[in-house]
């Protein structure tokens, strides 16, 4: 008989939970006892992914929600979705991602790379925000990288500048995961909402056939850096932190500038077209 787990009785939203590390970490979450909501944009995989799960405990279950992140409106289907059939999140990990293969403006009229990796999360986590209060204590982790060391911040480069090099069109987006982590950390500090985000390490998904490097860790490796942060006792009230693997690790200097992050937040809510919520 299956015994419980770190996360019985817990709900778990992955998005991009078809491939790579989503899909490690979903196995890990329900060996542990989660009930799981899938995120994925390719409905067979969904399926796909469902039959792998074993007999669960009594009353945990496994569903999926579909939307593609390179249209928004897509983005506002599943939070609707999910606002009028979920009745609470335990924890939500920002999963999805893309490593582009050239430049792509998208029907909503942005970077295709920064839509997907930074945009559509922060858009989806804005809409959950009524049910993620309503959920708390919950955690909520964000899926950055290392790669953001490696790059300066620019708002409007992905869009307007001639020049586009999709290692630097990833870890810009990447970086932006960092401000908007610590921003989220402030806004749901008294909510007991926790929000951290972690570089899993370089691991061997299908972003890694495109970058410039031959190696990498697995992704049930990267996984359990991310199932360690939803997961780990001793990271209750841990919030705003930026983790490489398993370590609290100080992200660049741009990374952390309060200008940036207070910016950043400006200019997305302008560009998803949404309003400071009073607090």
């Amino acid at each position: 008989m299956k015994q419980h787990g770190e996360l019985d009785g817990k709900t778990v939203l992955i998005t991009g939970a078809t491939d790579g590390i989503g899909r490690a970490l979903a196995q890990m979450c329900w060996q542990a006892g989660a009930s799981l909501i899938l995120h994925g944009r390719n409905p067979q995989k969904l399926e796909s992914l469902l039959s792998t799960f074993s007999e669960g405990l009594s009353g945990q279950t496994a569903s999926t929600v579909r939307a593609d992140y390179s249209r928004l409106q897509e983005v506002r289907a599943m939070a609707g979705q999910l606002l009028a059939e979920v009745p609470r999140i335990d924890i939500l990990v920002n999963n999805a991602g893309l490593y582009p293969s050239k430049r792509v403006i998208t029907e909503d009229g942005f970077e295709e790379c920064n839509q997907v990796n930074y945009l559509a999360p922060f858009l989806l986590t804005w809409l959950l925000r009524p049910l993620l209060i309503r959920s708390a204590p919950m955690r909520i982790v964000n899926l950055s990288s290392i790669g953001h060391r490696y790059v300066w911040s620019n708002l409007h480069a992905s869009e307007k500048h001639p020049f586009y090099w999709r290692w630097v069109a990833y870890c810009r987006s990447k970086l932006n995961i960092i401000p908007w982590t610590r921003e989220l950390a402030d806004q749901f500090r008294e909510d007991g909402i926790t929000v951290n985000c972690v570089h899993p390490g370089v691991i061997r998904t299908k972003v890694i056939r495109f970058l410039p490097v031959s190696w990498g860790a697995s992704t049930q490796s990267g996984a359990a850096t991310v199932f360690r942060l939803i997961t780990d006792p001793k990271l209750d009230g841990v919030t705003g932190e930026y983790f490489e693997r398993y370590k609290i690790s100080k992200p660049s200097v741009v990374a952390q500038s309060t200008r940036l992050q207070a910016a950043l937040w400006r200019h997305s809510l302008r560009q998803l077209g949404l309003k400071q919520k009073e607090s």
